[in-house]
């Protein structure tokens, strides 16, 4: 048996297993108060943590093309949506990260929007203008995001749950903080959070939040403070996960959100919180139940 083989026979099964733990009738109503620093015992069939942004390539061919839509009129501003007759609990619209550079797009982010397809979510994955598109970095990134998410309301007739991812997690929080917005909440992974900290810190993608803003933060100290989420009021429920190993987003990124829940996850590098076979993606998996469940007793 090859190698490949044998890692695809592993993921499909474990996105089996999670099905079965997510559709069994377990309740979450106490899983992220009680269990939130536990790690989910791990077995031959997870990956081993941390995986690289590699790892997540080598996955992103995987499974058959999605539907494509656009939002805009920029070949950037385009939705995939991974959906099947079986799509039943929920709407999600997945934000990719990248350091907002069009350096990297969203191939990387298409195994986390199958593996949620598969376990029964309508998943939409939008491409937005990033640093080096034209109109892409600040504000322009942000409206592509604002753009998608009511395209995706629209399409799709159910207000989504955003889940973004790094940079991404930047741009869904920041979206968030709209009011009239028509989401349900959001799950943030690895999100970054306060743009004038991590601009100060030593890193590629640290050395990117200049670039995306125009700027460093003493140049422009109101542009930093309207796209910065660490002060910011989210309408909508909201909940940040960060690995506790992560070595491109730290834990200051959580830093003054008072008014939304936080998680940590042992082990877990950058990118274990979107790789669909690592025991950190099954914690994601609860928590975004969790969260739907929480919000929508809540109102949300």
């Amino acid at each position: 048996m090859s190698r490949d083989t044998l890692q695809r026979g592993r993921f499909a099964t474990l996105l089996f297993l999670g099905a079965i733990a997510l559709l069994g009738g377990k309740a979450f109503s106490n899983a992220l108060p009680s269990d939130r620093h536990q790690s989910i015992p791990k077995d031959d069939l997870a990956v081993s943590m941390p995986v690289s942004f590699d790892d997540l390539l080598a996955l992103a061919n995987d499974g058959t093309a999605p539907q494509t839509f656009s939002y805009g009129q920029a070949a950037q501003q385009s939705l995939l949506r991974f959906h099947s007759p079986a799509s039943t609990r929920g709407t999600l619209l997945i934000i990719h990260g990248g350091c907002w550079s069009n350096a990297y797009d969203r191939q990387h982010a298409t195994p986390m929007a199958r593996a949620l397809a598969q376990v029964g979510y309508d998943v939409w994955l939008a491409e937005y203008r990033r640093v080096g598109d034209p109109g892409g970095g600040w504000p322009g990134s942000v409206t592509d995001i604002v753009l998608a998410t009511q395209q995706v309301a629209a399409l799709s007739g159910d207000h989504p749950w955003l889940i973004g991812h790094s940079a991404g997690g930047h741009l869904a929080l920041l979206s968030a903080t709209d009011p009239t917005l028509p989401i349900k909440g959001t799950l943030a992974l690895a999100a970054i959070t306060n743009l004038a900290t991590y601009a100060r810190q030593e890193g590629s993608c640290q050395s990117m939040v200049t670039e995306f803003m125009g700027g460093p933060p003493k140049s422009h100290p109101d542009r930093y403070t309207s796209a910065s989420v660490h002060n910011k009021v989210f309408p909508k429920p909201t909940h940040l996960i960060l690995g506790e190993a992560d070595a491109i987003v730290g834990p200051d990124q959580l830093t003054g959100l008072s008014d939304t829940s936080t998680q940590m996850i042992a082990e877990s590098g950058h990118f274990d919180l979107i790789h669909p076979a690592t025991a950190a993606f099954e914690q994601v998996l609860k928590a975004l139940e969790y969260l739907m469940q929480t919000g929508s007793t809540s109102g949300g």
